[in-house]
């Protein structure tokens, strides 16, 4: 930490008031972006069903957003790497944030909703650019931290939807609905604009613009990141290993979790519990994770970010063993399944997040990141596909398919320890650095 930061004390290191430079600006503007994506988010395949989109068509609308980001996450490191981290971040912020709940706005076409989904996905270059502008230069502790406090915002933001109701009744779907798509696309232009004159390019991500200023383009650049970041796995088993759990919890991310299109319908399809109790359940979800997140990790921070990875995973996964075998109409067990496992997704997905920047370092970082998501997209296709054969037969094979996957990330950490002479793991280590405080 800088000298002018010990008056802070102790108890700041781990909160907001220990941040610094890039990372407190995008933490402190990220509410304009949070807000109100979820908000419309919540609403959106509703509000495109009013304007004569089909399920069929919903389901054309997924898979061309899940193809198109397989192909933007293949240039991001590319692009990141010779636009730099804060132009990248801001221009495909602009493409992938701003623009798409404008077009939403103006029309609920398949053919309006087409162009703003494609745009949407470009979201996989604007990520990689936007975590190492937020994290690149901060310190390991203020990394944890950052991330902790990115989730929280997002999550927090999530318990208020319900409040959006009233509007829904008063106003009608549609016209709440666009309300909410206009505001989005003001509040998240003007977030990208101001975050912009605020920040400063990473000293990585200057090194790397300088070289390529000197180089033409060539072809080859597509792929040099990940020769780089394959290179740099191959000789760190811990980088590798969080760079694999990484990409098995977002195939978890887009199946198992509330971010998933199967798990309302789960309550009602498996344990016979009606529309209320399963909003009710999501409620719950939704602050067990909060609570998980400002009250636990803080608590276990001394566990480094690799433990708690590796915890939050058994707890996750005690949970949705519960869930799949939750007897049904029991609504009782079903809640208690449903907080456990918040409780648990609380803890790993704030360690996951931070887990690739802080096991590695340098030019590699890029490559990392964009592999990871070029693997959970491809990944996350076939899992989706395979569950959707499953599930009409099955339902329960949902919270089967994802405690498999929960309980392979400690899995990948416990290979990478067999792989990691002693030397190696205490600086692996140090190199897990601690949860905030």
């Amino acid at each position: 930490m800088m000298e002018a930061s010990k008056p802070v004390g102790r108890a700041a290191k781990g909160s907001f008031l220990g941040l610094r430079g890039n990372a407190k600006v995008c933490i402190s503007l990220l509410p304009l972006w949070g807000i109100p994506y979820v908000f419309y988010f919540f609403y959106l395949s509703l509000y495109l069903r009013e304007c004569g989109v089909s399920d069929r068509g919903l389901g054309t609308l997924m898979l061309a957003s899940s193809a198109a980001s397989v192909l933007f996450a293949f240039v991001a490191a590319s692009l990141v790497d010779r636009l730099g981290r804060k132009r990248s971040t801001f221009v495909f912020d602009l493409m992938s944030s701003a623009l798409p709940p404008l077009i939403f706005a103006l029309s609920g076409s398949f053919a309006f909703a087409f162009l703003a989904f494609i745009l949407s996905s470009a979201n996989k270059v604007m990520s990689v650019g936007y975590y190492l502008l937020m994290s690149e230069d901060a310190s390991d502790a203020e990394r944890v931290t950052a991330f902790n406090l990115f989730n929280v915002i997002i999550v927090a933001a999530g318990i208020f939807v319900p409040v959006t109701s009233g509007l829904v009744a008063r106003f009608g779907l549609l016209a709440t609905e666009r309300f909410f798509l206009f505001f989005s696309a003001v509040s998240m232009a003007v977030l990208a604009v101001l975050r912009n004159h605020l920040v400063g390019e990473t000293t990585v991500g200057k090194a790397i613009m300088e070289r390529r200023r000197q180089e033409k383009p060539k072809a080859r650049e597509l792929v040099e990141p990940y020769l780089v970041a394959l290179r740099y796995l191959s000789a760190h088993p811990l980088a590798l290993a969080a760079s694999l759990a990484n990409v098995l919890f977002y195939v978890y991310y887009i199946v198992g979790t509330n971010n998933g299109l199967y798990f309302t319908p789960y309550f009602g399809d498996a344990l016979g519990i009606d529309a209320a109790g399963a909003a009710l359940l999501g409620s719950v979800y939704a602050g067990a994770t909060l609570f998980s997140m400002l009250a636990l990790n803080p608590a276990l921070r001394r566990l480094g970010v690799i433990g708690c990875a590796i915890l939050g995973s058994v707890v996750d996964a005690a949970g949705l063993a519960l869930l799949a075998f939750a007897p049904r109409g029991n609504f009782a067990w079903a809640l208690a399944a449903v907080a456990i496992s918040a409780l648990g997704y609380g803890i790993l997905k704030s360690a996951i997040d931070a887990a690739i920047v802080v096991t590695s370092e340098g030019e590699a970082r890029t490559g990392i990141y964009s592999t990871a998501n070029i693997i959970s997209s491809l990944l996350g296709i076939g899992a989706g596909f395979l569950l959707g054969l499953l599930y009409a037969g099955n339902p329960r094979s949902l919270y089967a398919l994802s405690f498999v996957i929960v309980l392979a990330i400690p899995l990948c950490f416990a290979v990478s320890r067999m792989l990691t002479p002693r030397a190696g793991r205490r600086a692996g280590r140090s190199q897990g650095g601690p949860l905030p405080h």
